[in-house]
């Protein structure tokens, strides 16, 4: 994760051309393969991927077929590890306006950790907030909607202290927040649940948002 941060900060100094404007694949897309080119460098023995293709092979009387199809956006793998270490990051835009928070939290972002769908049986993931406005704007109001009784329902979240976004985060230094949620048994670890962690990326500069008082 660190090394994802650091990759960022280090694409934006070299590609002077990135902007909000860019659409996030492109920018993922990037931003995985500046990522593989400093693998050795980083020190890290396993792999960067984007846009894997993911989903499960069933079987039925009229034979076998493939559901619950998803890209994911970058994925690191390292069989170094005991267990396997496979961690997602799902990336969204984010600013102050509710339908990014919408798309961040639904069934395009958060949900598919919740669900199952991204990091069957892991017990963590990331999810990776591309600000295309100031930070005070974007992440606050996320924060809060994190914390409501809405977002508890519908993210099947757990509180500490009556808190369901958990700063500083316990996994990675550079994210701002964890949040913890059920899962399906079947689709969940051991313990039944999944840590999201938090990670904010953003642009030189970036406006401040007119939002009427």
């Amino acid at each position: 994760v660190d090394a994802l941060y650091r990759g960022w900060q280090a694409l934006l100094a070299q590609a002077k051309n990135l902007s909000p404007g860019h659409k996030e694949p492109e920018l993922t897309e990037m931003l995985c393969l500046y990522l593989q080119s400093q693998r050795h460098r980083d020190r890290l023995t396993g792999l960067w991927g984007y846009e894997n293709q993911q989903g499960d092979l069933v079987f039925d009387a009229k034979g076998a077929k493939v559901t619950r199809r998803k890209r994911t956006d970058i994925r690191y793998f390292s069989n170094q590890e005991s267990p396997e270490l496979d961690l997602i990051f799902e990336f969204k835009k984010l600013d102050h306006r509710k339908a990014t928070r919408d798309k961040y939290s639904g069934e395009e972002g958060m949900l598919r950790f919740v669900t199952g769908e991204y990091s069957k049986g892991q017990p963590v993931a990331v999810m990776v907030g591309i600000l295309t406005m100031h930070l005070d704007d974007s992440v606050p109001p996320l924060i809060r909607f994190l914390n409501s009784p809405d977002a508890k329902t519908l993210l099947l979240m757990e509180a500490v202290a009556g808190k369901q976004t958990r700063t500083p985060s316990n996994f990675f230094d550079c994210a701002a927040f964890d949040t913890e949620h059920v899962r399906p048994a079947d689709r969940a670890p051991a313990h039944g649940k999944i840590v999201i962690s938090h990670l904010f990326l953003d642009f030189p500069e970036l406006p401040r948002a007119m939002v009427m008082k």
